[in-house]
């Protein structure tokens, strides 16, 4: 059964926990892989602003991943956790190295299709299980784990890219090789790990397959708004700047292709480094309003940086990278993980978290999908409109802010989780 409220993780819970934190890793890695691989494929294939957007759009970043998402979702609460995170790692596999060994351009288009879907199931499924695995005091701060995980993947995928920046489009293949490694080096390890318990208690209480999407949406109708609100707006800059910060430090900035990596490994260690030593220590002592709002007025104050201060002054950029990322370690991206988690019941959580992801990825697909033409026409324009979304993020979120339930248990409607102005810790 889920562990109680007062007690700790044991070892085998920290390994499931580790397991499935490796989604976080896979994903974060293999949308950062393709960012670091955009110039050398434009360079390789001949693709166009609107084949660069179009490969946002439908790739990893985007819109296969949201498919991935709403389906692995669904099926995650149909049947188990287990049955949507233990195989799609072999697709994922599957897609790496379609990428690895692309001779044509329609081959890095179906690469990137392939691992979004991949990734886009395990996401939600890895999530779900960790939220059911943790105590009510910790449940923030694992949940943050699978933040400091998806920055690690870009980390290394920098790092080596940036080794290897010399190869070419060389380097770039063999990034992509090491995540075909690592995600089937996962999907051997999960092969033993149990069920969520939480998930199998509640399937023999009522049945997890019974509900429709019209219950879910007419008695959470108002969570899954708020989470989808606040994490849309959110994410058009954590995502564009995740997708296209090297493109961008090297076509706006005028910065080399290695300090455009450099400067991206940079902004992922960071948000590593403040999930684990800030948002995860903080998470669950303070009041969370406060923690949110605070972040948020940093987050959107670093932005400005770049509006008034070029680009191609490498200080600028460092002090860019460091507020940002620092702010962003404990903004909407990891609370957006733990409501996740706490505002819906076990027989819904999967597909309600399939739903949100799938819905914030296609209003970040569409966005995508114009970043290379709104850049090339004007830099403030696309700069401001980041800071728009930012400061809409944070309003919202500190305004509706919801209650945390006492157990995983409590999360029914009524129960703990309403929507109201009251989170007092």
């Amino acid at each position: 059964m889920a562990v109680s409220s007062d007690s700790v993780p044991t070892r085998v819970d920290w390994r499931r926990v580790l397991l499935a934190c490796m989604a976080d890793y896979l994903d974060a890695g293999a949308i950062v892989a393709a960012s670091a691989g955009l110039v050398l494929w434009t360079e390789a294939f001949g693709f166009s602003p609107t084949a660069l957007g179009i490969l946002a759009a439908v790739g990893v970043n985007a819109g296969s991943y949201a498919f991935g998402a709403l389906i692995g979702g669904r099926l995650g609460d149909r049947f188990g956790r287990k049955r949507i995170y233990q195989y799609d790692l072999l697709v994922y596999v599957a897609g790496a190295l379609l990428v690895v060994f692309a001779g044509q351009g329609w081959m890095i288009f179906a690469g990137l299709i392939i691992l979004g879907l991949a990734v886009g199931a395990d996401v939600p499924t890895s999530w779900a299980l960790i939220g059911e695995i943790a105590p009510h005091k910790k449940r923030g701060s694992l949940m943050g784990m699978t933040s400091v995980f998806w920055s690690l993947g870009p980390v290394v995928v920098l790092l080596l890219a940036f080794v290897l920046a010399d190869l070419g489009i060389l380097g770039i293949q063999i990034v992509f090789a090491h995540l075909a490694v690592v995600a089937f080096v996962t999907w051997f390890l999960r092969r033993k790990m149990n069920e969520s318990e939480v998930w199998v208690a509640a399937q023999s209480k009522s049945g997890l397959s019974v509900f429709r999407a019209k219950e879910l949406f007419g008695l959470y109708g108002g969570r899954l708004f708020f989470v989808f609100i606040v994490h849309s707006l959110g994410a058009i800059a954590l995502g564009t700047f995740g997708f296209f910060l090297p493109y961008i430090l090297s076509a706006i900035g005028n910065q080399s292709q290695a300090a455009s990596v450099g400067f991206n490994a940079l902004y992922f260690g960071l948000i590593a480094v403040g999930v684990a030593f800030l948002f995860m220590p903080l998470v669950d002592r303070i009041n969370r309003r406060l923690l949110y709002g605070v972040a948020g007025l940093v987050n959107a104050a670093s932005v400005l940086l770049i509006i008034f201060f070029p680009l191609s002054n490498t200080l600028v950029v460092f002090c860019f990278v460091v507020l940002f990322a620092l702010s962003s370690s404990c903004g909407q991206e990891q609370l957006y993980r733990v409501w996740c988690q706490e505002l819906f019941p076990t027989r819904m959580r999967t597909t309600a978290q399939g739903l949100i992801i799938f819905s914030q990825k296609i209003a970040l697909a569409i966005w995508s999908a114009f970043v290379p033409v709104v850049l090339a026409a004007s830099f403030d324009a696309f700069v401001w409109i980041l800071f728009a979304t930012i400061v809409a993020s944070v309003l919202i979120g500190v305004i509706w802010m919801p209650k945390r339930p006492e157990s995983i248990e409590d999360i029914e409607i009524g129960r703990s989780t309403g929507m109201n102005h009251s989170e007092s810790r």
